[in-house]
């Protein structure tokens, strides 16, 4: 079995995470089928209100018994979003992107455990002077925001010797057994997995998207700046679309009015009962309930994308990594 101190901690089986992509991509169905499928289902609530957030933690309550998560973006932090988080006692809280003191001993009142996601080995360790319950490293190669600016290969080893005895959960990468089988070899206790499991029948991505994403090599993702509404200066890992060449080819023009199409409306979806247009730039990924041009949408994933070839259900998602990564490390031990 892959179970490891911390996921005796979490009351989970597995060491797999998926990942909480944010604008509810990573929503109550897709949660509730890692949860129950042994691993630990995360809530992307990141960028979404607070009723919003409180009706699909009661969601994932009513789809599942076991232990779940909900990630935050610090970054675009609205008021309430965490506190509706501890005032519903979720298990595990990840929070991204800054300053994590602040929340450490909120958290701990409430009984929910902590996990700082960051990209270095400095901010890890500034996670565990704070007193988080784990930090996660997540390596450039990772979709959506990117804090990272290192292999996970180079930085996770890193991270586990600076934090020791903490847990640590890696992302960016890992889509497959031998991925998973070569984290947990080198000291992470989980992993927290995005473009595989945004390729699953329970993510709420665009039809359109997912399928896109499961053509796509690691070639065709790029790290840039270029989807910035809502969340400037901040990086992500994209596919390259019409939106990002015609960007590019623009000069890589700042924001400005002066970009390609800048101020463009060329979509829009719904979040709860709110209906909302979408700029050409916008930070927001299309869900299920886009209508416009993906071509214009900014379409997250990471380079794992190359090992990601069709979308199916999360729990066969989860018990081929399982497989495969018992394999490898039998392989290995052999």
């Amino acid at each position: 079995m892959l179970t490891t101190p911390l996921c005796r901690d979490l009351g989970i089986e597995l060491p797999i995470f998926n990942a909480g992509m944010g604008g509810g991509i990573a929503g109550a169905e897709l949660a509730a089928a890692v949860s129950n499928a042994g691993g630990l289902g995360v809530l992307g609530m990141g960028g979404l209100p607070p009723p919003l957030i409180r009706e699909e933690i009661r969601k994932v309550r009513s789809a599942t018994k076991k232990p779940f998560g909900v990630n935050i973006l610090l970054p675009i932090l609205e008021e309430g979003q965490i506190e509706v988080c501890l005032d519903e006692k979720v298990p595990l809280l990840v929070l991204f992107w800054g300053d994590v003191r602040p929340f450490v001993e909120k958290a701990r009142r409430a009984g929910t455990k902590l996990v700082f996601q960051c990209g270095s080995i400095d901010e890890a360790k500034a996670g565990a002077d704070a007193g988080v319950d784990a930090v996660m490293i997540q390596g450039v190669e990772s979709g959506g925001h990117v804090k990272g600016t290192t292999a996970l290969s180079i930085a996770l080893p890193g991270v586990v010797e600076a934090v020791k005895p903490l847990p640590v959960i890696a992302a960016g990468g890992v889509a497959d057994g031998r991925s998973l089988a070569a984290a947990l070899s080198a000291g992470a206790q989980a992993v927290s997995i995005g473009t595989r499991f945004l390729c699953s029948n329970e993510s709420r991505a665009a039809a359109s998207y997912k399928q896109r994403t499961a053509k796509a090599k690691a070639e065709d993702t790029v790290h840039t700046l270029c989807f910035d509404i809502g969340w400037p200066n901040a990086a992500h890992r994209v596919l390259r679309n019409k939106a990002f060449t015609e960007w590019e080819e623009a000069g890589s023009p700042p924001p400005s009015g002066k970009r390609p199409g800048e101020g463009v409306v060329f979509g829009a979806m719904s979040f709860g009962d709110t209906r909302v247009e979408l700029q050409r730039y916008n930070v927001f990924p299309p869900l299920d309930n886009f209508e416009g041009d993906v071509e214009y949408a900014a379409l997250y994933a990471g380079q794992s994308c190359s090992l990601v070839n069709d979308i199916r259900p999360a729990a066969e998602i989860i018990r081929d990594l399982v497989r495969g990564a018992e394999a490898a490390l039998q392989k290995s031990a052999s």
